[in-house]
């Protein structure tokens, strides 16, 4: 990255922006702003997410990364003590305040303002299960688009609006992504799934069930299933039955065997059987996949 060597973290807190606030101001077609502050002991830094304007019909987030020092994020009655390497996301307007307190020496940050409405609905929405204050890790992909969209802002800017569109979808995407796998962690996850995987492809031609799965692994098939969506955020059957259709693209493209013939292979009734399943799996049918993945 151009613009920040998280390995010089501490160059940025010293002195690289002369101790002045940086930021991008917003028009009515920008879609991400942003700025880069610092505040030292003494300074007055209070923010009242409900007393900073904004419509409520048209909410737009603040997405704030900690480079050194600390600050104090409170939503929901919950305090959070926002160090280096974590952000916050806050909804504006909202219930919500974050402050540098008397005893924090220093806090500088880097924020992005989100504008875009759609981005701004689909990262409330997620807020809501995978909480308002989060760690973005220095080798992270979300860390990355962050600093991305801030050099970006802060130098050439976005060469049109769909080049600010898809940055701000990329963003969207990858603090998603991050927040699934901070719900379900991709060791214990893809262990069971690889379990799964492996438990239905040894049962082929016969499709797998949730409940001769369950009993492998000790619990009846109701907690078995629950656990399953604990771990994995899948439900274990149609985990299952995407495994038999993973199979079944595969044989469609590696191999010429006829429609029928995988559909006995892959623990489907019949050819009709699959076609209906792959239809509303992929919306298409097993042969237009076929053609369009050999090119003709």
């Amino acid at each position: 990255m151009k613009l920040m060597d998280l390995t010089e973290r501490e160059v940025w807190a010293s002195g690289v922006f002369e101790s002045r606030d940086r930021r991008r101001t917003h028009g009515p077609e920008t879609m991400i702003a942003g700025g880069f502050e610092r505040r030292v002991s003494g300074d007055s830094y209070y923010w009242d997410g409900l007393r900073r304007g904004g419509d409520p019909s048209h909410p737009f987030l603040v997405l704030q990364y900690t480079v050194s020092g600390w600050g104090i994020y409170q939503e929901g009655g919950v305090t959070h003590r926002v160090e280096p390497g974590m952000a916050f996301l806050a909804t504006i307007p909202s219930p919500h305040v974050y402050q540098h307190p008397s005893d924090s020496q220093n806090w500088s940050f880097l924020y992005l303002i989100l504008l875009h409405p759609y981005v701004a609905q689909r990262l409330i929405e997620r807020k809501k299960t995978s909480g308002p204050v989060f760690t973005m890790p220095d080798d992270g992909a979300l860390l990355t688009r962050f600093l991305t969209a801030f050099e970006t802002v802060h130098t050439s800017g976005y060469r049109d609006r769909f080049a600010e569109e898809q940055a701000a979808f990329e963003l969207l995407v990858e603090y998603e992504r991050a927040a699934h796998h901070a719900a379900y962690p991709r060791a214990p996850r893809e262990k069971l799934l690889d379990e799964a995987r492996a438990f239905a492809m040894a049962r082929l031609p016969h499709p797998a069930d949730v409940a001769e799965l369950s009993e492998t692994f000790g619990m009846s098939r109701s907690r078995f299933s629950h656990y399953f969506r604990d771990v994995t955020g899948l439900a274990p059957a149609g985990f299952l039955r995407q495994v038999r259709l993973e199979e079944v693209t595969r044989l469609l493209v590696q191999s010429d065997l006829k429609l029928e013939a995988i559909a006995v292979t892959t623990g489907f009734a019949n050819a009709n059987d699959l076609c209906k399943v792959f239809r509303r799996y992929f919306h298409l049918s097993p042969g237009e996949f076929r053609r369009q993945m050999r090119g003709g």
